[in-house]
């Protein structure tokens, strides 16, 4: 995955806001992390996130995740030496 500075930068990018607290709880607590991970729990955490952080935080959560998945795509990738 991403640093976390990586998705607070992105974030700030997108919106002028960073969403730390968002992604420090997307990602820092790793007894949690796959059940915030879990794209089939996604509907799940939107709600969470949509009362915790407003709308915005939703796409920026959902961000998140697609930025987590292409990050472990091209490690893959580059493993199996598809990918430079």
């Amino acid at each position: 995955m991403p640093p976390l500075n990586d998705h607070f930068k992105n974030s700030k990018e997108r919106t002028g806001k960073e969403y730390e607290a968002l992604h420090r709880w997307i990602d820092d607590d790793k007894a949690k992390a796959m059940e915030t991970h879990d794209i089939s729990k996604i509907p799940e955490n939107i709600q969470y996130v949509r009362g915790e952080w407003g709308e915005e935080a939703v796409r920026e959560f959902v961000l998140h995740i697609k930025e987590d998945m292409e990050h472990r795509m091209k490690e893959n990738l580059q493993y199996f030496g598809l990918f430079k």
